[in-house]
């Protein structure tokens, strides 16, 4: 039988719970606008019945977040997404600037000034003053392309600068992580959940896939988190990433996984997402591309142009004369796959008319055997047996390569790859631009000239048929192309990013109006469990004074 003691017990029960929900509610108001916040709610369930049958108030069963699980897992691949996108998207438009022509100033603007001039010379060989138009746009010219050259080189550089950076970033979210997943194991092991610690986990979590590509797995001491296939979180343990000089690729860097005897390995080419694989993607992919139009186009200018000023008189006699600085061709880079000791000493051009500026690469597939497969085309060029030190010969260039060499080692190189860098003139004398095709012709003879005209208008095999400005023209809608298609990306991707923010709102935020009516309706519980208390109390005096 409940006696008054046992009503005074349910009404103490009753203010505690209405406490503890003034407190979750009041938590809630005041976390409105703390980013990542999950609205908690006080389950109530009734008391241990005394006796099995007799009521004994109410008790808080537990704080429970209102989370969306999928909702959650869909915003941490938004977030990687949207990282990878803006992250590229960001340099994209610098680049898309770069190649951005007006009346008065581009490559291709540059190009048609330097014909003209060259025009000039041919209607009137005989002018010094044409000729020294000539040389004065051949030198802005290859302003313009080193320009060019050094701005796409530029943001390759700050590409792989934003990436050390974040590498940085990524290793200060992973401590943290695991320093949550102390906690929030420390804190749950009596069998009650810590939402505040969870919420504050999953917005690191959330920060660290907009940096990077991440799989997360569930292990008994807390969230395990793998990157690049490594894993970066165990529980409250972490390992770490790193950069390190990529070989094949200098002067920039790899993303690298840190074991835990310091030793290190690259995980790059594993990195598809966040702003560390949208920076990859762009520094790797979309520059490389860009890059090698430029040098391409720098390349075959400089070749045709050279060939027929070489082929003609100056009006000092002399013939032979180079216009532009020749090209010199980088050594062979070393696949940083390779496993032997030999290095790419150095690339030659033997024959400037055999040239197709194409993309190779020397596989050997023995200490001694390799061959030469042009990835421009997809086809094999050659074959043979290795020599150290010996020229290999492919399409008018002379490659070397020194030292020991093993199965699946790879080299790759070709004529064109840094020429708008390099891009410069040769001669400084007008008196040497051969104007005539024949000694006998000077001064009077623009035979030659003409031909130099023609390389501008004629369609170039190497350029794919097309003319030089043609050619340019391609590479600047290849650029705007890129960009226009990733602001797409990045305003669709943008739009589902704030529609899934908007719907976690729906479910786990805080709506001001809701918590009020939860604070008046704990705050009328509270008063009525303490006038339970008072009547309680006025009952107990009652039977005192009646001396029962």
């Amino acid at each position: 039988m409940a006696g008054i003691s046992h009503i005074f017990n349910i009404a103490r029960s009753g203010i505690q719970a209405s406490q503890q929900g003034l407190a979750t509610t009041s938590h809630n108001i005041t976390n409105i606008n703390t980013k990542g916040y999950s609205r908690q709610e006080v389950v109530l369930e009734s008391a241990r019945p005394a006796e099995g049958t007799i009521g004994s108030g109410v008790r808080v069963g537990a704080i429970r977040q209102t989370v969306d699980s999928f909702l959650e897992n869909q915003l941490t691949a938004v977030n990687k997404d949207l990282g990878f996108i803006t992250a590229r998207n960001n340099f994209l438009v610098q680049t898309d600037g770069i190649f951005t022509e007006t009346d008065n100033s581009g490559l291709s603007f540059n190009l048609t000034e330097f014909f003209n001039a060259a025009r000039d010379v041919a209607t009137n060989p005989e002018s010094a003053i044409q000729r020294t138009v000539l040389l004065a746009k051949g030198e802005s010219l290859a302003h313009q392309f080193v320009t060019v050259a050094g701005g796409l080189k530029q943001i390759r550089l700050d590409a792989d600068g934003e990436i050390s950076r974040h590498v940085d970033t990524i290793n200060g979210l992973a401590t943290r992580i695991a320093s949550l997943n102390d906690e929030i194991f420390t804190a749950e092991s009596s069998g009650r959940e810590a939402p505040d610690l969870r919420d504050q986990r999953r917005v690191l979590i959330n920060d660290l896939a907009e940096l990077v590509d991440i799989e997360q797995v569930t292990l008994r001491d807390g969230i395990g988190i793998n990157v690049g296939g490594q894993l970066l979180v165990a529980g409250n343990h972490t390992n770490a990433l790193s950069t390190a000089p990529d070989p094949d690729n200098p002067p920039l860097r790899d993303v690298t996984f840190v074991r835990s005897d310091g030793s290190e390995f690259s995980i790059s080419d594993k990195i598809h997402g966040g702003k560390i694989g949208g920076l990859l993607a762009l520094r790797d992919g979309d520059m490389v591309a860009f890059q090698d139009r430029v040098d391409r186009l720098a390349a075959v200018l400089i070749n045709e142009f050279n060939q027929q000023n070489q082929s003609g008189y100056g009006l000092d006699g002399t013939t032979n004369n180079l216009f532009f600085s020749p090209l010199t061709p980088e050594a062979p880079l070393a696949s940083d796959a390779n496993s032997g000791t030999a290095v790419g000493t150095s690339v030659s051009i033997a024959d400037s008319t055999l040239l197709t500026f194409d993309n190779y690469e020397i596989r050997f597939s023995s200490g001694s055997a390799f061959s030469v497969v042009d990835v421009t085309k997809g086809s094999t060029v050659t074959t043979g047996t290795y020599t150290s030190g010996g020229a290999i010969n492919i399409e008018g260039l002379d490659a070397v390569i020194t030292g020991t060499v093993v199965s699946g080692d790879v080299f790759s190189f070709s004529a064109q790859k840094g020429a708008a860098q390099r891009f410069g003139i040769a001669l400084s004398n007008t008196d040497k631009i051969a104007a005539a095709s024949t000694a006998a012709g000077i001064p009077g003879d623009n035979t030659n000239a003409l031909a130099l005209v023609a390389i501008h208008t004629n369609r170039q095999v190497d350029l794919g048929n097309v003319t030089l400005n043609d050619y340019h023209t391609i590479s600047i809608g290849d650029v705007g192309n890129a960009t226009r298609e990733s602001q797409l990306a990045l305003q669709s991707k943008s739009l589902e990013a704030d529609q899934l923010t908007a719907m976690r709102e729906s479910v786990s935020g805080v709506a001001l109006d809701e918590e009020l009516t939860n604070l008046l309706s704990f705050q009328r519980s509270f008063e009525a469990s303490a006038r339970m208390i008072t009547v309680a109390d006025e009952l107990m005096q009652t039977i005192l004074a009646m001396g029962l």
